[in-house]
């Protein structure tokens, strides 16, 4: 029952913890697709940490379309790769099949690498630095490992769709002991695309360079030239490119010159099917350049492009949304040339000058020509990252705003996870501190912290319902309960301590922004542990003025309820004058007595029992045993009616017909009797056990005499002796006691369990050993229904000590005389 009770607060910290170890990645993809960087990091050590990670790019839709086909391009097209391109004069690995080769593909993961690893400074990734880097499946044959270490890319054309996919795995180290770090960061997702950026530029000389002239990427043709700044002040001591006259410094009337790129095998022999400009790779594209002085009136200065194959239309590009160049009388001035309309394409460029023949001549000079073409990614990304991290370092104070983060701390170190999605930039506020060693945040020290304040709720509780419990007498134990909410409280408290060590961003699911840092942690945990502790022991002491509740015991089908008196606190309205010898119990003023010639006293009932005094042994006077009746009782073991005295106890009576016991015990009760031999303790066990329950029994005495004596043979006797073989140590009947008790309890058949001569035992040990004992092995035995005897000898221990023992009983008998 009670862990069915336990079950829906067990299934709802389940789930809190499974939804707080998820990304909160729910938004659904773009219909054009997605880039996704997979990120894994397993690094460990203190001051510097030192490991690896994966790293995995996932393309999806358009996306993995637009990726496959550029590295199919640039790698399948060319056989070196062109100038302006980040790694210009490689070669390719070109198959000209139209096919994206794993050769070719080859090339695209190692400048993929060498991006990624930036000439040994590596990438720098929130608070790591990544190098080096490498395919996943790592082979001698590098075609091998770029099939195994990629999907969607080997073996593909112009015609596949699918997702494409890039795994990579890498070195690491921390590159910060102590900072706040962004977590969302794009640097991963760009590398893909900064092998396709172009850049093409005239030299700041304008001196030809190997094979290409100082024009390039222009061609010195139809007038165009380079001209030096000699003896022209307009031109500011520096170079120009132009098609004018040099002997007037300006444009000739009825000029028509026009210079286009390159696409000549004379300036470029080993490129012999270069065209500069493949807008195909490009995210984006412009041109500026430079220029001084003025076109005149009816001349005309003209940016154009043309398409391949022929390149003979030629269409006009706008300068910044002019038709025509501002003019520049004194000094240099930039434009900029928009080529978005190119993007995707193959063109050439051209400036075209002309000049109407009329008026005024133009003398407009040109440098510092510069393409621009940069390759990046384009759409929504999705970061998922995975930190596993070993040592003392510790995240704190999350930032985030846009993205999801979860952090799992443990002894040995923590696990982050974070995730998010953004369209162009990505989100700047999503930031964590991050330090190698922080002792208010140090996982190591929470743990502690954790295990002292969890022990110390339950410790505490339990110290308080005991001292509770303790202080009522035993009969009245049994309708001593727990409060159960303040001990459920307790076990949630704890719970809620567990969880939040574990898993401090555990509320975020919840969709409050609410992180418990290690400081929040270390006052929060001594807190809970003394309000609840100090909480419980108030609450048992306010409890103590009030009578327990009746106790209630299950038997069979039957309940039966046990109506307890009030406990020995409470003061009855008239007062004790003593104590009965026979029942322990105190004689009130009124009550009849009964005073042996020895000086103890009697209850007069309980007098009437006995036929000697428990103390002296003397007869009890014949006034009192005359005024003893007959009275009929009915044999609870044959049915047959028998007679026997007034105020007899029928368990110590013996059944003329059967031999058996006229009474039997109350199951699962504990007694206490005072008896010169165990005798009639082991009729009462012998009526108990025979359903098939089964019995024990503790004695100093030899198991073999006490088998042969009183004729028990089924019953498990353990010797209580420190100098027997295999007995039990009478000082450590705590552990070992118990452990022999232990079997016969976790049976659930009921049974019955006989302490033999205590105190010979406490003679041995001490009082306050067998009480200890008694404690827990009593409460054992209540647990489980067992029945429990214990025996002492008249006359061995002190009135007070027998009272201290029959504390820890339900009921004290005293046979010492009857037996």
């Amino acid at each position: 029952m009670r862990g069915r009770r336990n079950a829906p607060l067990a299934f709802v910290l389940f789930l809190l913890t499974f939804w707080s170890v998820l990304p909160v990645l729910v938004r659904a993809q773009g219909s054009g697709g997605q880039l996704t960087v997979a990120t894994d990091y397993e690094l460990f050590g203190t001051s510097d940490l030192r490991g690896g990670g994966h790293v995995t790019w996932t393309l999806t839709g358009d996306k993995a379309t637009d990726l496959r086909m550029k590295i199919l391009h640039l790698f399948d097209t060319y056989p070196t790769i062109p100038k302006g391109f980040p790694s210009e004069g490689l070669a390719t690995g070109r198959i000209p099949n139209q096919v994206l080769d794993a050769a070719e593909g080859v090339t695209y993961t190692n400048l993929l690498e060498e991006r990624l690893e930036a000439a040994g400074k590596g990438t720098i990734a929130q608070y790591m630095r990544l190098y080096p880097f490498d395919l996943r499946d790592k082979a001698a044959d590098e075609p091998s490992s770029f099939a195994r270490s990629t999907s969607g890319l080997a073996g593909t054309d112009a015609n596949t769709t699918g997702d494409v996919e890039i795994r990579f795995l890498f070195q690491a180290n921390t590159s910060t002991a102590d900072g706040r770090v962004e977590l969302a960061t794009r640097v991963l997702a760009d590398s893909l695309y900064e092998p396709f950026s172009y850049r093409a530029s005239q030299s700041a000389s304008l001196a030809a360079s190997g094979l290409y002239p100082g024009s390039w990427p222009f061609l010195p043709e139809d007038g165009w030239h380079v001209v030096n700044a000699s003896g022209r002040p307009a031109l500011g001591g520096r170079s120009a490119f132009w098609a004018g006259n040099d002997s007037t410094g300006t444009y000739d009337n009825g000029t028509d010159a026009a210079t286009r790129t390159s696409m000549d095998p004379v300036f470029a022999p080993t490129l012999s099917s270069y065209t500069p400009f493949d807008f195909r790779y490009a995210s984006r594209a412009w041109a500026t350049f430079s220029y001084t002085g003025t076109v005149g009136p009816g001349d005309s200065l003209r940016l154009q492009y043309a398409y391949p194959p022929a390149y003979a239309v030629w269409t006009n590009l706008s300068f910044s949304n002019r038709p025509t160049l501002p003019p520049s009388p004194s000094g240099w001035s930039n434009a900029t040339v928009n080529l978005t309309a190119l993007l995707g394409q193959v063109a050439r460029l051209r400036f075209h000058f002309v000049s109407d023949n009329t008026g005024l001549p133009s003398d407009v000079f040109i440098r510092d020509f510069a393409l621009e073409a940069p390759a990046s990614y384009v759409g929504e990304v999705v970061q998922s990252d995975i930190h596993y991290l070993i040592g003392t370092l510790s995240f704190s104070n999350p930032d985030v705003s846009s993205g999801g983060l979860q952090l799992i701390r443990t002894p040995g170190g923590e696990l982050l996870t974070y995730g998010t999605r953004w369209e162009g930039s990505p989100p700047a506020n999503d930031t964590i501190q991050f330090r190698t060693f922080d002792i208010l945040d140090s996982p190591q020290i929470l743990f502690g912290v954790m295990l002292v304040a969890a022990y110390g709720i339950s410790r505490m509780q339990q110290a308080a319902y005991e001292t509770y419990r303790e202080a009522h007498e035993a009969i009245y134990r049994p309708g001593v309960h727990r409060t159960k909410w303040v001990h459920r409280s307790g076990k949630v408290a704890i719970g809620l301590l567990i969880l939040l060590y574990f898993i401090p961003t555990a509320f975020l699911v919840t969709g409050f922004r609410v992180v418990v840092s290690g400081l929040v942690y270390l006052f929060l945990a001594p807190i809970v542990a003394l309000v609840l502790g100090l909480g419980t022991r108030r609450h048992y002491r306010r409890r103590l003025a009030q009578p327990p509740s009746p106790a209630v015991r299950e038997e069979g089908p039957l309940v039966h309820k046990v109506v307890l008196p009030p406990p020995s606190g409470a003061t009855s309205a008239a007062g004790a004058i003593g104590q009965c010898t026979h029942c322990l119990r105190e004689i009130g003023e009124g009550d009849p007595t009964y005073e042996c010639t020895c000086g103890v006293s009697y209850h007069r009932s309980c007098a009437m029992s006995l036929t000697r005094c428990s103390n002296c042994h003397t007869s009890i006077a014949p006034t009192v045993l005359r005024g003893r009746k007959q009275v009929s009782l009915r044999c609870e073991s044959c049915g047959e009616n028998q007679t026997i005295l007034e105020g007899s106890d029928p368990r110590a009576a013996t059944c003329p017909s059967c031999g058996g016991l006229l009474g039997h015990l109350d199951e699962g009760k504990r007694y206490l009797i005072l008896a010169n031999n165990p005798a009639i303790a082991l009729g009462w066990i012998r009526e108990l056990v025979k359903s098939g329950r089964p019995a024990l029994c503790l004695t100093p005495a030899s198991p073999e005499r006490l088998r042969l004596e009183f004729d028990v043979k089924t019953m498990s006797i353990v010797q209580v002796s420190s100098t027997a073989a295999g007995g039990i140590d009478p000082k450590k009947l705590d552990p070992l006691g118990l452990r022999a008790i232990l079997p016969l309890s976790r049976q659930g058949q009921g049974g019955v369990i006989l302490y033999d001569e205590l105190d010979e035992v406490i003679a041995e040990a001490s009082l306050g050993d067998v009480i200890r004992f008694l404690r827990k092995a009593n409460d054992m035995a209540f647990v489980h229904g067992v029945t429990v005897i214990a025996r002492l000898a008249p006359r061995r221990l002190s009135d007070d000590d027998v009272k201290r023992l029959n504390a820890e009983f339900d009921e004290y008998l005293d046979l010492s005389s009857q037996v």
